[in-house]
């Protein structure tokens, strides 16, 4: 073999293995945040399904009725679309609301702490599969809505462990009660925008027995998706939805080629804020994961550069040496029909016995 395509076998191996490492990477970058994993956790598989969010600036904010004016809206368009469960009482869709981070005084009998407190409804766990370290998860379906889920920080700042579920927690002079403890998601995504105060949920019926109001700027939902871009078009037409102040997400497809490349030409223009919508920290987590893997995408694109220089390169000598290879190529033929129509040649055998005279 001569030493240029020895050359070439080289470096067309180590740019199929630089491709893969980068594949590979890249699907771990997809699969970093449970966050956007929830139509795994939600679908059994028999249709497909879409992830869609929506979130809103401050003036934006939606109401409590807002919230539950969007799921009749959804249910409706659903069964317009012919789509309805199997079950009797069963749902397609779930789906998860929750307000703005709010700092909040919470103290304990031993301790008094500063926390950015989140009310949260819906299936909010379902799309945000906590670590637990300690308790449960609190519901909508709760009897008293006075259970909170603290991070292992405000955990240790309140009762020097984490292991306190049960225990009671004051705030603005009003008991509630530690459902759970939860530990930060090791992500790098997630450590860049979890911010440095503890954090706390609570549920927004608890949020209401403070005596406050809560206006929530995030809806998620989870819903059948049998035609792409359905799921999207049917959350984009409810009450949910402002014209001005809110932003929507389909997270299913936040990894997909489209929206990838997308990511690539708005490269210098993704950053500007034109208006202010108020992104969760898994929010601002998912659009940094966005950006590496659409990096990704261009490293996996350079280490194709090689074998498509290599491909061009063959199908040119192909070209320039058609004429030779096609005689050479004729003549192979020819052969194998002139070995084909050849008769094999008998040898007489002579006599094993001989006329004497």
């Amino acid at each position: 073999m001569k030493p240029k395509y020895i050359v070439l076998s080289i470096l067309n191996g180590a740019s199929a293995v630089l491709f893969l490492i980068f594949t590979l990477i890249a699907a771990s970058v997809k699969n970093s945040l449970p966050d956007q994993q929830t139509v795994t956790r939600w679908s059994d598989g028999s249709i497909p399904y879409a992830q869609v969010s929506i979130f809103t600036d401050s003036d934006s904010a939606m109401s409590i009725d807002t919230i539950f004016t969007a799921r009749a809206d959804i249910d409706k368009k659903l069964t317009e679309n012919s789509l309805a469960p199997e079950k009797e009482g069963a749902r397609l869709r779930a789906d998860a609301f929750s307000s703005a981070q709010k700092k909040l005084g919470v103290s304990s009998s031993r301790a008094s702490a500063e926390a950015n407190v989140i009310a949260t409804g819906g299936d909010f766990f379902l799309f945000h599969p906590l670590d637990l370290l300690s308790g449960s998860y609190y519901s909508d379906s709760d009897i008293m809505h006075d259970r909170v889920m603290l991070d292992e920080v405000l955990a240790w700042q309140l009762y020097g462990s984490s292991d306190i579920a049960g225990k009671p927690v004051i705030i603005n002079g009003k008991y509630f009660y530690v459902a759970g403890v939860f530990g930060q998601d090791d992500s790098s995504a997630v450590k860049k925008v979890y911010g440095e105060k503890p954090r706390m949920f609570m549920s927004y019926s608890g949020m209401e027995l403070l005596g406050e109001t809560p206006l929530f700027t995030s809806y998620e939902v989870c819903l059948p998706n049998p035609v792409t871009g359905l799921a999207e078009k049917i959350v984009r037409e409810t009450s949910a939805v402002s014209e001005d102040g809110s932003r929507i997400v389909e997270n299913s497809a936040r990894y997909g080629l489209k929206n990838r490349f997308g990511i690539i030409a708005d490269f210098g223009s993704r950053s500007v804020v034109d208006r202010a919508v108020v992104y969760p920290y898994w929010e601002n987590a998912a659009r940094i994961t966005e950006d590496r893997s659409a990096l990704l995408l261009v490293f996996q694109a350079l280490a194709l550069v090689v074998p498509l220089l290599t491909a061009v390169y063959l199908f040119s000598l192909l070209i320039h040496n058609r004429k030779k290879l096609f005689n050479k190529a004729a003549d192979a033929v020819k052969r194998v029909f002139c070995n084909i129509s050849k008769k094999p040649v008998r040898k007489t055998a002579k006599s094993d016995t001989e006329v004497s005279v």
